[in-house]
Protein backbone atom coordinates (compact mmCIF):
# COMPACT_ATOMS: atom_id res chain seq x y z
CA UNK A 1 0.00 0.00 0.00
CA UNK A 2 0.98 3.48 -0.23
CA UNK A 3 2.07 5.33 2.46
CA UNK A 4 0.78 9.07 3.56
CA UNK A 5 3.84 11.45 4.03
CA UNK A 6 4.31 13.14 8.03
CA UNK A 7 2.68 16.19 7.32
CA UNK A 8 4.95 18.37 4.81
CA UNK A 9 8.27 16.82 3.79
CA UNK A 10 10.99 19.07 2.46
CA UNK A 11 11.31 18.34 -1.10
CA UNK A 12 14.08 18.10 -3.61
CA UNK A 13 16.49 20.51 -1.66
CA UNK A 14 18.89 19.80 -4.12
CA UNK A 15 16.99 21.99 -6.76
CA UNK A 16 17.96 24.94 -3.64
CA UNK A 17 14.24 26.44 -3.60
CA UNK A 18 13.64 27.51 -0.25
CA UNK A 19 10.06 27.10 1.56
CA UNK A 20 9.65 23.73 -1.27
CA UNK A 21 7.75 20.94 0.71
CA UNK A 22 5.54 18.20 -0.18
CA UNK A 23 2.47 16.96 1.46
CA UNK A 24 -0.09 14.25 0.32
CA UNK A 25 -3.89 15.43 -0.32
CA UNK A 26 -6.09 16.35 2.95
CA UNK A 27 -9.68 17.07 1.93
CA UNK A 28 -11.91 18.43 -0.75
CA UNK A 29 -10.14 21.94 -0.48
CA UNK A 30 -7.04 20.86 -2.24
CA UNK A 31 -9.03 20.39 -5.21
CA UNK A 32 -9.53 24.32 -5.76
CA UNK A 33 -5.73 24.26 -5.28
CA UNK A 34 -4.69 21.82 -7.79
CA UNK A 35 -7.29 23.18 -10.76
CA UNK A 36 -6.11 26.47 -11.12
CA UNK A 37 -2.57 25.06 -11.82
CA UNK A 38 -3.79 22.69 -14.49
CA UNK A 39 -5.15 25.43 -16.05
CA UNK A 40 -2.49 27.28 -15.91
CA UNK A 41 0.03 24.71 -17.27
CA UNK A 42 -2.03 23.46 -19.92
CA UNK A 43 -3.10 26.84 -21.26
CA UNK A 44 0.74 28.12 -21.39
CA UNK A 45 1.51 24.88 -23.47
CA UNK A 46 -1.33 25.87 -25.99
CA UNK A 47 -3.56 22.80 -24.55
CA UNK A 48 -7.61 23.34 -24.33
CA UNK A 49 -8.80 22.67 -20.68
CA UNK A 50 -12.51 23.64 -19.72
CA UNK A 51 -12.75 21.16 -16.42
CA UNK A 52 -15.40 22.42 -13.70
CA UNK A 53 -14.08 22.47 -10.25
CA UNK A 54 -17.31 19.53 -9.78
CA UNK A 55 -16.38 17.16 -12.85
CA UNK A 56 -12.65 17.97 -12.05
CA UNK A 57 -13.11 16.41 -8.41
CA UNK A 58 -15.45 13.69 -10.07
CA UNK A 59 -13.00 12.35 -12.39
CA UNK A 60 -10.61 12.01 -9.31
CA UNK A 61 -13.43 10.12 -7.34
CA UNK A 62 -13.87 7.80 -10.33
CA UNK A 63 -10.70 7.61 -11.03
CA UNK A 64 -9.54 3.11 -12.06
CA UNK A 65 -6.91 3.10 -9.05
CA UNK A 66 -6.89 6.22 -7.81
CA UNK A 67 -6.81 6.81 -4.00
CA UNK A 68 -6.64 10.28 -3.34
CA UNK A 69 -5.48 10.43 -0.04
CA UNK A 70 -2.18 8.15 -0.95
CA UNK A 71 -1.94 8.83 -4.46
CA UNK A 72 -2.25 12.41 -4.88
CA UNK A 73 0.99 14.81 -3.83
CA UNK A 74 0.76 18.90 -3.46
CA UNK A 75 3.81 20.71 -3.57
CA UNK A 76 4.32 24.11 -1.68
CA UNK A 77 6.79 26.48 -1.61
CA UNK A 78 5.69 28.07 2.27
CA UNK A 79 2.11 26.83 2.11
CA UNK A 80 1.52 27.87 -1.29
CA UNK A 81 1.03 25.07 -3.97
CA UNK A 82 2.96 26.08 -6.97
CA UNK A 83 2.46 21.66 -8.50
CA UNK A 84 0.93 18.79 -8.02
CA UNK A 85 1.21 15.28 -9.15
CA UNK A 86 -0.93 11.88 -9.06
CA UNK A 87 0.09 8.10 -8.96
CA UNK A 88 -1.81 5.57 -9.57
CA UNK A 89 -1.42 1.55 -9.94
CA UNK A 90 -3.93 0.06 -12.54
CA UNK A 91 -4.03 -3.86 -13.67
CA UNK A 92 -4.13 -4.33 -17.23
CA UNK A 93 -6.64 -6.76 -19.14
CA UNK A 94 -3.84 -9.15 -20.23
CA UNK A 95 -2.18 -9.61 -16.70
CA UNK A 96 0.11 -7.24 -16.30
CA UNK A 97 0.22 -3.76 -14.33
CA UNK A 98 0.25 -0.02 -15.35
CA UNK A 99 1.70 2.52 -12.98
CA UNK A 100 0.58 6.01 -14.15
CA UNK A 101 2.02 8.98 -13.05
CA UNK A 102 0.71 13.07 -14.46
CA UNK A 103 1.77 16.16 -12.87
CA UNK A 104 1.02 19.97 -13.65
CA UNK A 105 3.70 23.00 -12.71
CA UNK A 106 2.69 26.46 -12.65
CA UNK A 107 4.34 28.33 -15.71
CA UNK A 108 6.66 30.48 -13.56
CA UNK A 109 8.07 27.58 -12.03
CA UNK A 110 9.31 25.44 -15.02
CA UNK A 111 12.74 25.22 -15.56
CA UNK A 112 13.95 24.88 -12.27
CA UNK A 113 14.04 21.14 -12.00
CA UNK A 114 11.32 20.41 -10.46
CA UNK A 115 9.17 18.49 -13.10
CA UNK A 116 12.14 16.21 -12.85
CA UNK A 117 12.02 15.79 -9.30
CA UNK A 118 8.58 15.12 -9.22
CA UNK A 119 8.87 12.31 -12.07
CA UNK A 120 11.15 10.65 -9.51
CA UNK A 121 9.44 11.07 -6.43
CA UNK A 122 6.71 9.24 -8.38
CA UNK A 123 8.48 6.24 -9.19
CA UNK A 124 10.00 5.68 -6.30
CA UNK A 125 6.42 5.96 -4.82
CA UNK A 126 4.97 3.42 -7.65
CA UNK A 127 8.25 1.17 -6.84
CA UNK A 128 7.45 0.56 -3.67
CA UNK A 129 3.48 -0.66 -4.59
CA UNK A 130 4.68 -2.46 -7.21
CA UNK A 131 6.62 -5.17 -4.47
CA UNK A 132 3.01 -5.71 -3.41
CA UNK A 133 2.43 -7.09 -6.42
CA UNK A 134 2.56 -10.36 -7.93
CA UNK A 135 6.51 -10.38 -8.74
CA UNK A 136 5.66 -12.33 -12.34
CA UNK A 137 3.39 -9.53 -13.92
CA UNK A 138 5.12 -7.64 -16.70
CA UNK A 139 4.91 -3.99 -15.38
CA UNK A 140 5.87 -0.38 -16.42
CA UNK A 141 5.82 2.99 -15.79
CA UNK A 142 3.17 5.34 -17.73
CA UNK A 143 2.38 8.73 -18.45
CA UNK A 144 -0.12 10.61 -21.06
CA UNK A 145 0.96 13.80 -23.21
CA UNK A 146 0.51 15.47 -26.35
CA UNK A 147 3.42 15.29 -29.46
CA UNK A 148 3.69 19.02 -29.07
CA UNK A 149 4.84 18.77 -25.50
CA UNK A 150 8.27 18.87 -26.53
CA UNK A 151 10.01 20.08 -23.53
CA UNK A 152 8.01 17.03 -21.27
CA UNK A 153 9.10 14.77 -24.14
CA UNK A 154 12.78 15.54 -24.00
CA UNK A 155 12.66 14.92 -20.17
CA UNK A 156 10.79 11.64 -20.27
CA UNK A 157 13.38 10.33 -23.02
CA UNK A 158 16.11 11.81 -20.39
CA UNK A 159 14.68 9.10 -17.67
CA UNK A 160 14.61 5.99 -20.03
CA UNK A 161 10.99 6.90 -21.52
CA UNK A 162 9.60 5.87 -25.45
CA UNK A 163 7.02 6.19 -27.32
CA UNK A 164 4.33 2.82 -26.65
CA UNK A 165 1.63 4.15 -28.80
CA UNK A 166 0.14 6.82 -30.24
CA UNK A 167 -3.61 7.90 -30.53
CA UNK A 168 -5.61 10.51 -32.57
CA UNK A 169 -8.05 13.15 -31.02
CA UNK A 170 -10.26 13.63 -34.65
CA UNK A 171 -13.03 16.15 -35.60
CA UNK A 172 -16.35 15.95 -38.19
CA UNK A 173 -15.96 19.95 -38.42
CA UNK A 174 -19.63 19.48 -39.40
CA UNK A 175 -23.08 17.77 -39.05
CA UNK A 176 -24.04 18.15 -42.72
CA UNK A 177 -24.29 15.10 -44.96
CA UNK A 178 -24.60 12.13 -42.49
CA UNK A 179 -24.71 9.04 -44.88
CA UNK A 180 -27.30 6.20 -43.92
CA UNK A 181 -25.92 2.92 -42.95
CA UNK A 182 -28.35 0.44 -41.83
CA UNK A 183 -28.02 -2.37 -39.15
CA UNK A 184 -28.03 -5.69 -40.09
CA UNK A 185 -31.22 -8.31 -40.41
CA UNK A 186 -31.88 -9.14 -36.64
CA UNK A 187 -30.42 -6.47 -35.29
CA UNK A 188 -32.25 -3.84 -33.35
CA UNK A 189 -31.70 -0.22 -31.38
CA UNK A 190 -33.54 0.43 -28.09
CA UNK A 191 -34.28 3.39 -25.81
CA UNK A 192 -31.76 2.89 -22.97
CA UNK A 193 -33.69 2.22 -19.63
CA UNK A 194 -31.92 2.07 -16.04
CA UNK A 195 -32.19 -1.46 -16.18
CA UNK A 196 -30.23 -2.06 -19.24
CA UNK A 197 -27.03 -0.31 -17.66
CA UNK A 198 -25.40 -3.35 -16.23
CA UNK A 199 -25.65 -5.08 -19.80
CA UNK A 200 -24.67 -2.24 -21.10
CA UNK A 201 -21.59 -1.93 -19.41
CA UNK A 202 -20.55 -5.67 -19.76
CA UNK A 203 -21.03 -5.44 -23.51
CA UNK A 204 -18.82 -2.51 -23.19
CA UNK A 205 -15.95 -4.11 -21.47
CA UNK A 206 -16.26 -7.22 -23.48
CA UNK A 207 -15.97 -5.34 -26.45
CA UNK A 208 -12.98 -3.51 -25.28
CA UNK A 209 -11.17 -6.74 -23.60
CA UNK A 210 -8.62 -7.03 -26.58
CA UNK A 211 -7.91 -2.98 -26.69
CA UNK A 212 -4.55 -2.06 -26.42
CA UNK A 213 -3.88 -1.08 -22.43
CA UNK A 214 -7.46 -2.00 -21.79
CA UNK A 215 -7.63 -2.47 -17.71
CA UNK A 216 -9.19 -5.14 -15.65
CA UNK A 217 -12.37 -3.50 -14.52
CA UNK A 218 -14.26 -4.07 -10.90
CA UNK A 219 -18.19 -3.71 -9.57
CA UNK A 220 -16.49 -0.49 -8.50
CA UNK A 221 -15.44 0.53 -12.03
CA UNK A 222 -19.36 0.08 -13.36
CA UNK A 223 -20.43 2.19 -10.11
CA UNK A 224 -18.30 5.14 -10.76
CA UNK A 225 -19.11 4.53 -14.45
CA UNK A 226 -22.75 5.66 -13.38
CA UNK A 227 -21.21 8.67 -11.92
CA UNK A 228 -19.06 10.12 -14.73
CA UNK A 229 -19.79 13.60 -15.88
CA UNK A 230 -21.79 14.18 -18.88
CA UNK A 231 -23.55 10.59 -18.45
CA UNK A 232 -26.69 11.12 -20.59
CA UNK A 233 -28.13 7.59 -21.94
CA UNK A 234 -30.36 9.70 -24.04
CA UNK A 235 -27.31 10.27 -26.30
CA UNK A 236 -26.29 6.49 -26.76
CA UNK A 237 -27.14 3.98 -29.61
CA UNK A 238 -27.52 0.66 -28.58
CA UNK A 239 -27.33 -2.67 -30.56
CA UNK A 240 -29.54 -5.60 -29.42
CA UNK A 241 -29.57 -9.04 -30.49
CA UNK A 242 -32.81 -10.71 -29.03
CA UNK A 243 -31.71 -9.57 -25.21
CA UNK A 244 -28.20 -9.35 -26.04
CA UNK A 245 -25.96 -6.50 -25.89
CA UNK A 246 -23.65 -6.44 -29.00
CA UNK A 247 -22.45 -3.08 -29.48
CA UNK A 248 -22.35 0.52 -27.68
CA UNK A 249 -22.00 3.86 -29.15
CA UNK A 250 -21.81 5.97 -26.11
CA UNK A 251 -22.18 9.63 -26.90
CA UNK A 252 -21.86 12.83 -25.02
CA UNK A 253 -22.24 16.74 -24.76
CA UNK A 254 -19.64 18.59 -22.58
CA UNK A 255 -22.08 21.67 -21.92
CA UNK A 256 -19.26 23.75 -20.22
CA UNK A 257 -16.73 23.19 -22.80
CA UNK A 258 -18.50 24.10 -25.43
CA UNK A 259 -20.04 27.83 -23.78
CA UNK A 260 -16.25 28.04 -23.06
CA UNK A 261 -15.18 27.77 -26.62
CA UNK A 262 -17.97 28.77 -27.88
CA UNK A 263 -18.75 25.91 -30.11
CA UNK A 264 -21.46 23.35 -30.21
CA UNK A 265 -19.54 20.07 -30.00
CA UNK A 266 -20.45 16.53 -29.01
CA UNK A 267 -18.46 13.55 -28.06
CA UNK A 268 -18.28 10.02 -29.62
CA UNK A 269 -16.54 8.83 -25.76
CA UNK A 270 -16.96 5.09 -26.06
CA UNK A 271 -17.53 2.88 -29.42
CA UNK A 272 -16.99 -1.49 -28.88
CA UNK A 273 -18.62 -4.62 -30.68
CA UNK A 274 -18.24 -7.83 -29.71
CA UNK A 275 -15.75 -9.71 -31.59
CA UNK A 276 -18.00 -12.20 -33.05
CA UNK A 277 -20.20 -9.28 -34.47
CA UNK A 278 -17.56 -7.14 -36.46
CA UNK A 279 -17.12 -6.58 -39.69
CA UNK A 280 -21.22 -6.06 -40.04
CA UNK A 281 -21.69 -2.34 -40.26
CA UNK A 282 -23.62 -2.53 -36.41
CA UNK A 283 -20.55 0.43 -35.77
CA UNK A 284 -20.77 2.18 -38.19
CA UNK A 285 -24.83 2.38 -38.43
CA UNK A 286 -25.01 3.38 -34.78
CA UNK A 287 -22.38 6.09 -35.01
CA UNK A 288 -24.11 7.51 -38.06
CA UNK A 289 -27.33 7.36 -35.92
CA UNK A 290 -25.29 9.41 -32.99
CA UNK A 291 -24.38 11.96 -35.29
CA UNK A 292 -27.66 12.50 -35.90
CA UNK A 293 -29.15 12.75 -32.06
CA UNK A 294 -26.21 15.52 -31.34
CA UNK A 295 -27.44 17.11 -34.41
CA UNK A 296 -31.21 17.32 -32.71
CA UNK A 297 -29.67 18.49 -29.48
CA UNK A 298 -27.95 21.44 -31.44
CA UNK A 299 -24.38 20.59 -32.26
CA UNK A 300 -22.57 21.18 -35.42
CA UNK A 301 -19.59 18.89 -34.90
CA UNK A 302 -18.71 15.80 -33.53
CA UNK A 303 -15.08 14.94 -31.95
CA UNK A 304 -13.41 11.35 -30.87
CA UNK A 305 -10.07 9.41 -29.83
CA UNK A 306 -8.86 6.60 -31.62
CA UNK A 307 -5.87 4.50 -31.11
CA UNK A 308 -4.02 4.63 -34.00
CA UNK A 309 -2.74 1.25 -34.24
CA UNK A 310 -6.28 -0.22 -33.12
CA UNK A 311 -6.73 -3.74 -34.89
CA UNK A 312 -10.35 -3.37 -35.66
CA UNK A 313 -9.41 -0.86 -38.21
CA UNK A 314 -11.61 1.83 -36.09
CA UNK A 315 -9.40 5.20 -37.68
CA UNK A 316 -9.78 3.55 -41.12
CA UNK A 317 -13.60 3.85 -40.30
CA UNK A 318 -14.23 6.76 -38.57
CA UNK A 319 -11.94 8.33 -41.52
CA UNK A 320 -14.97 7.40 -43.93
CA UNK A 321 -17.17 8.50 -41.52
CA UNK A 322 -15.89 11.98 -42.16
CA UNK A 323 -13.43 12.82 -39.15
CA UNK A 324 -9.94 14.15 -39.52
CA UNK A 325 -7.21 13.65 -37.10
CA UNK A 326 -6.48 17.06 -35.02
CA UNK A 327 -3.72 16.20 -32.38
CA UNK A 328 -1.78 13.69 -31.19
CA UNK A 329 -1.76 12.33 -28.02
CA UNK A 330 1.46 9.44 -27.34
CA UNK A 331 1.48 6.99 -24.17
CA UNK A 332 5.04 7.28 -23.08
CA UNK A 333 6.21 3.85 -21.27
CA UNK A 334 9.39 2.58 -19.41
CA UNK A 335 9.44 -0.70 -17.62
CA UNK A 336 9.79 -1.23 -14.07
CA UNK A 337 11.97 -3.65 -12.66
CA UNK A 338 11.42 -4.58 -9.06
CA UNK A 339 15.31 -4.39 -8.43
CA UNK A 340 15.39 -0.53 -9.88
Amino acid sequence: MLTTLESTTTFAPELGIEGLTLRNWRDESDYAKMLPILYADRLAQGLEESVTLSDYKTSFETMPGMNVRTGVFLLERYGEPIAYKTVRAVPEADGSYRYAHYGSVLPEWKGRGIGHAMILHSENVLRALAKTHPAAAPKFFQTFLHNTQSDLIKLLEQEGYAPARYFFEMLRENLDDIPEYDLPSGIETRPVEPQHYRKIWDAMIEGFKEHWGEEEHTDADFENWLRRSHFDPTLWHIAWDGDRVVAVVINQIDVNDNAHYNRQRGFTEDIATLKEYRGRGIAQALIVRGLRRLRERGMNAAGLRVDGENATGALRLYEKLGYRPIRTVMAYRKGLEIGD
